[in-house]
């Protein structure tokens, strides 16, 4: 199983990569609040055989690449399983978390 986490927010990108064997991490981050977030770079670190994606992170955001992804990479685009917005309103769902939490990072040794 390969997966990817991308938590997005205004400031930072962070991924997250899961192989079956190794967990990596790469980061993004903005000079200025008027930068504008590179999503073909972002998406060019993610590997080719990903078989699943989750975005986490500020609603805005989330919709931004989705967008970007519909336009630009329809492969990646169909592999997100998850969209999960934050806003002070929102609540992770604890069920969901849960069978998040368990796929990905309990059966690692």
């Amino acid at each position: 199983m390969n997966a990817c986490i991308l938590y997005l927010n205004n400031k930072r990108i962070d991924m997250i990569k899961l192989e079956s064997d190794h967990m990596e991490s790469k980061s993004w981050e903005k000079l200025k609040e008027s930068d504008k977030w590179d999503f073909a770079e972002i998406t060019r670190n993610l590997n080719p055989t990903t078989s699943e994606v989750i975005l986490v992170g500020e609603s805005g955001l989330n919709t931004e690449y989705r967008r970007w992804l519909a336009n630009h990479d329809r492969v990646i685009a169909k592999k997100l399983i998850a969209v999960i917005g934050s806003t002070l309103e929102t609540k992770i769902n604890p069920n969901l978390f849960s069978h998040f939490k368990e796929k990905y990072f309990l059966k690692r040794g």
